[in-house]
């Protein structure tokens, strides 16, 4: 009995290590190429050139080819983020919001700031801003009802979803209630040129997609006409998944936070006057919108 017992306890013994091994972290990723997504505010073709600074300091930092396309929609970065299939993205606020809702692991590390312009007062905050020509007769939201509208996309934060909470809660009519026709026109610069070329009476755009038309020369502020402002909204944040390992995390905060010699150009192109840091916080009452 003695020796039954005594064989009992060693098997018991035996099997507690593997019982009560700690649980070891999964491997950090150390991705090549370094797969990056920009959310479509605007012409492909110039996006992808207007960002081609970071994307060559990105690569000189991290020793490794970065691949970088603007994504089809904001949904699509999302769901690319969600899947482990981008490392590092530029998102709207709204996309960064849905995507912690849904279980991304990502962390924002950098955001923007701009010159302030004709539609943007703020250097670190812009507005959802509701525009029509000059020429047409609406001269507030109520007089827009039964119109047509363009809005960018289904999941950006100024071109969709502020938009359509603030028409409910200003008419108590449903965006899609309130207008007969709605549009996405899938970028700001696009929603902007049909109002501009009257494909549709009015939409709902970013304040600095705005100013970035009229420095460009594609639009006068004598064309439109502001009919809405919302509340300040903070810029696009870039973020990046939490599983990257430490040493490229550390490395690609480098290129946003440290010496901006390099991406001075860009910064005049886009009129950014530089990147700063964000955390989760700065986005607190985004993410609110999404209990």
């Amino acid at each position: 009995m003695r020796t039954l017992a005594h064989a009992l306890s060693l098997l018991l013994l035996a099997a507690l290590p593997a019982c009560a091994a700690p649980r070891q972290s999964p491997p950090c990723e150390d991705p090549r190429p370094l797969r990056v997504a920009l959310v479509p505010v605007k012409n492909t073709h110039t996006q992808t050139r207007q960002y081609r600074p970071l994307i060559t300091a990105l690569e000189a930092a991290t020793g490794r080819r970065v691949q970088a396309e603007p994504a089809k929609s904001y949904g699509s970065v999302i769901e690319g983020l969600l899947a482990g299939d981008i490392d590092l993205a530029e998102v709207g606020p709204a996309s960064y919001a849905i995507a912690m809702k849904r279980g991304a692991q990502i962390d924002p590390i950098a955001s923007f700031t701009l010159q302030p312009g004709p539609a943007t007062p703020s250097s670190r905050a812009y507005h959802s801003v509701l525009i029509t020509r000059h020429s047409h007769p609406a001269r507030d939201l109520k007089q827009l009802r039964g119109g047509t509208l363009s809005l960018t996309d289904p999941a950006s934060t100024s071109g969709a979803i502020l938009p359509r909470q603030a028409v409910q809660r200003l008419t108590g009519v449903p965006l899609e209630a309130y207008f007969e026709r709605i549009t996405f026109a899938g970028a700001h610069d696009r929603s902007i040129e049909a109002v501009r070329t009257g494909r549709v009476d009015a939409t709902f755009v970013a304040s600095n997609a705005v100013d970035d038309a009229v420095r460009n020369g594609v639009l006068r502020m004598d064309e439109i006409r502001i009919l809405w402002r919302s509340k300040p909204i903070p810029y696009d944040p870039f973020v990046t998944r939490r599983s990257l390992c430490p040493a490229l995390q550390k490395q690609i905060r480098q290129v946003f936070l440290g010496d901006s010699g390099p991406l001075q150009g860009m910064f005049r192109e886009l009129g950014m006057t530089g990147f700063v840091p964000v955390t989760d916080e700065d986005y607190r009452d985004i993410r609110q919108l999404y209990p």
